[in-house]
């Protein structure tokens, strides 16, 4: 069963559903067949405007459905905002699983929503880079980690987007057996089947790396945003010395470890600035600087316009987005 809300990706959704229809042409036979159930009463649209038929709506289900009868997995797929009547009908629903025993995936920004329904709590759970930020702040009692999808007990979150790709082809293959993964990926013209501890990057000229040993590194220094720690500690954490670990990134034409290490800081500085209202002061210590005044200037010099420079004009961008709609 695929639970949709208003406002979904249509990325995630397609790259949801796409793994499964393959799969079914692939054995010739309909081994997965998919419910898509609207969570409101109306067919959801997506964030691209685009419409989604949908079989039946969560309040019907809810009343008709026999849990014993229900869906081997339900997967929720939600928009980056939604109503408070959306928000009490999925932790309706959520808890009918849970209670049912059904396992679900969340992709996306259902992580979000989950964890506004308590649903995750004391949990662990992936989420989309871009949320990592604000999601840890609100939500600091819960751990979100930065790879493609997690899995805690009968609860898997996923970044969503491509990474649904990935998630999806992975229960596919333990339904059916690895070889099916091969073909799917095939299919699609992709390279192949990431795994859920697959980093998500910060950066996106690491997209082009593969030198597992930056991975690494870069792996290190995603965890200690907050309290970053030094390349000779990277270096004693991989068992390599300081002059290989500058080699490795200059060798993949990156800045020196210290450089990259503080734009990485700076880059989630900014997705704070943009994403909460949290004070400038909170956002240097959050992203490992010793005070507000450093953090300023190193921000100043690194994007050319003050944090709250930042903060200004993607209020004034959203602001004008929304006079438009």
């Amino acid at each position: 069963m695929l639970l949709l809300a208003d406002g979904v990706s249509l990325t995630t959704v397609s790259s949801t559903l796409e793994p499964f229809q393959q799969a079914n042409s692939c054995l010739n036979r309909s081994k997965f067949d998919i419910q898509l159930v609207s969570l409101g009463n109306t067919d959801p649209t997506t964030q691209a405007g685009i419409p989604i038929p949908c079989q039946a709506a969560s309040g019907d289900v809810l009343a008709q459905n026999n849990p014993v009868d229900g869906p081997d997995l339900a997967i929720l797929c939600c928009g980056l905002t939604m109503d408070p009547q959306e928000q009490d009908l999925l932790r309706t629903f959520t808890r009918r699983l849970v209670r049912a025993g059904i396992p679900f995936f969340a992709l996306g920004a259902a992580c979000e929503a989950l964890a506004a329904a308590g649903m995750i709590a004391g949990k662990k759970c992936a989420a989309h880079w871009k949320s990592l930020a604000p999601l840890g702040e609100r939500f600091p009692d819960l751990t979100f980690e930065n790879v493609l999808y997690a899995s805690d007990g009968r609860i898997t979150s996923c970044a969503g987007e491509l990474a649904s790709f990935d998630l999806i082809v992975d229960f596919i293959e333990r339904v059916c057996g690895p070889g099916i993964g091969g073909e799917i990926c095939n299919h699609f013209l992709a390279c192949g089947k990431r795994s859920g501890e697959t980093v998500q990057l910060l950066s996106s000229d690491a997209l082009i790396c593969e030198d597992e040993r930056f991975h690494r590194a870069l792996g290190i220094m995603i965890e200690n945003i907050e309290t970053p720690v030094s390349v000779a500690e990277i270096a004693r954490r991989m068992a390599l010395s300081v002059r290989q670990i500058e080699r490795i990134f200059a060798g993949n034409g990156f800045q020196s470890p210290l450089k990259y290490y503080a734009r990485l800081r700076l880059n989630r500085a900014r997705q704070l600035l943009e994403q909460t209202r949290m004070p400038l002061t909170e956002i240097a210590l959050a992203c490992g600087f010793e005070n507000q005044s450093v953090f300023s200037r190193m921000y100043k010099r690194e994007f050319g316009v003050a944090p709250n420079g930042s903060r200004n004009r993607c209020a004034s961008l959203q602001r004008a987005a929304f006079a438009g709609s």
